[in-house]
């Protein structure tokens, strides 16, 4: 029997990236590399590949299973396979049936499955870059919690204008702090805008 272990390993060498897709299927996204990247590494091993079908009718069309699928035998290098496919026309059903058939020859291989293959562990380099195994969105750092604000010489300011007004008013201690809270809802103002909305009640207080 003819060595054709370097044809072997041929097969199951990675597809650029850009060759590698996603097709909806049962509810999900499913790695696939499609028809014609197939065919062609097919011929790059074995020009003379061949495939036929399963079972024929009395006119040699092709006939589906019990569940419409269409079963083929892929020839490669001498040695046959069976491959599986389906869909909603016979063009689609050879190509998934093609591309079934390969992968029991190694094409593809590790698209096939979610789980780590054991040939892949130990030789990384027959790995295939999945898209599904890319995140969908950008990673992006997690969101910091928000700082406490800085107290600047403009908010102390307002602050001790508030201060002078709440005095002004006769506001002090408990009743200094319920008029704050009954205006911003919290003890004491922690940006420009509470201090300033305390000031403008004081002022209609005034008025």
């Amino acid at each position: 029997m003819a060595d054709h272990s370097d044809k072997w390993k041929e097969l199951r060498k990675p597809f650029p990236k850009e060759a590698i897709g996603q097709i909806p299927k049962g509810g999900m996204k499913l790695d696939f590399v499609g028809h014609a990247a197939v065919t062609d590494r097919l011929l790059t091993v074995d020009p003379e590949w061949t495939y036929d079908f399963k079972a024929v009718d009395e006119r040699g069309n092709p006939m589906l299973d019990a569940e419409g699928n269409l079963w083929i035998l892929l020839t490669v290098n001498g040695v046959t396979r069976p491959g599986v496919g389906d869909g909603p026309n016979m063009k689609e059903r050879i190509g998934d049936a093609l591309r079934n058939a390969a992968m029991r020859f190694g094409v593809a291989l590790d698209l096939w499955t979610k789980d780590e293959l054991e040939s892949t562990l130990d030789h990384p380099e027959l790995k295939n870059e999945k898209p599904s195994a890319k995140p969908a969105y950008p990673s992006r750092k997690p969101a910091e919690a928000p700082k406490a604000a800085d107290v600047s010489s403009a908010h102390a300011a307002l602050l001790g204008e508030l201060r002078g007004k709440l005095v002004a008013a006769s506001l002090k201690g408990d009743d200094a702090t319920s008029f704050v809270r009954g205006v911003i809802h919290k003890d004491k103002p922690e940006t420009n805008s509470e201090a300033q909305a305390v000031i403008d009640a004081l002022a209609e207080l005034e008025g």
